[in-house]
């Protein structure tokens, strides 16, 4: 039986390991096809004619995907965030991703002053490390410096388990990056009646969502513990948006466990 588990596990790995070697040459092909000097992900650091549009593998967008390495505009946001207001390029950083991303796990796994762990329900790819559910981290105490949790507590039934979670796992200093779809003149609505997923994307934007979050999230996520500030995308400076390619809607809550 183990030998069985043992070849399965061996067989998967190499499935994934061809997966992403085909990812990387389309997205390689891709980004060639896109050269250009209008935009620039910061992410990868590829200069583009335009980004992708989703599901479109050349349509043109503003804001779209980056031809390269895939990030959204939601992706090349917080990377420009982490570099101006967090350490995590220049310290010793063990850092959770929640529904880990490949175009940040790529760069995350290259830098030699990080410790790596992207945690999903599935392993959808190389970028997944840790198989887990984001209410109940299989992960110890105190233990992570950062973790990153992007467009996911909108998916989630019971979201403040998560939050109190995330705090757990924290170690006393660290801190968190909590993205969500957020409408900033509505208070947040949720109706656990709404299961269907046509009520769902008609109520809350998409089928997997359970909940459309309003500003009173910034009240929410300090019932888990923590001090937090909500950084506007409507302070963003019209240049740097435009020239990475950034949306007008993606707000950064950088939550931050108290020292002891």
């Amino acid at each position: 039986m183990e030998c069985s588990q043992s070849r399965a596990v061996k067989v998967l790995a190499s499935r994934y390991s061809q997966l992403a070697a085909l990812r990387k040459a389309a997205f390689f092909v891709r980004g060639v096809l896109f050269l250009g000097r209008r935009y620039q992900c910061p992410c990868c650091g590829w200069r583009v004619r335009a980004f992708a549009a989703e599901r479109r593998m050349l349509r043109k967008s503003e804001t779209g995907y980056c031809p390269r390495c895939n990030a959204k505009a939601r992706h090349r946001r917080i990377w420009l965030y982490l570099r101006q207001n967090t350490t995590l390029f220049s310290k010793s950083v063990r850092l959770l991703e929640v529904a880990p991303w490949w175009a940040f796990a790529r760069r995350f796994n290259r830098m030699p002053n990080i410790v790596y762990v992207g945690l999903d329900l599935q392993r959808a790819g190389p970028q997944v490390t840790v198989l887990g559910d984001a209410v109940s981290l299989p992960i110890h105490s105190d233990c992570l410096v950062a973790a990153i949790c992007i467009h996911v507590l909108e998916h989630l039934e019971d979201d403040r388990r998560a939050i109190a979670v995330l705090f757990r796992v924290l170690s006393p200093g660290g801190w968190a990056i909590i993205t969500v779809p957020l409408r900033l003149d509505q208070p947040t609505h949720e109706d656990p009646a709404i299961r269907q997923p046509g009520d769902r994307a008609r109520v809350f934007g998409e089928p997997g969502h359970v909940r459309f979050y309003g500003m009173d999230l910034i009240d929410r996520i300090p019932e888990g513990g923590y001090d937090v500030t909500l950084d506007l995308a409507e302070r963003i400076p019209p240049g740097t948006g435009r020239r990475f390619g950034l949306r007008d809607d993606e707000n950064i809550f950088h939550c931050h466990k108290p020292v002891l």
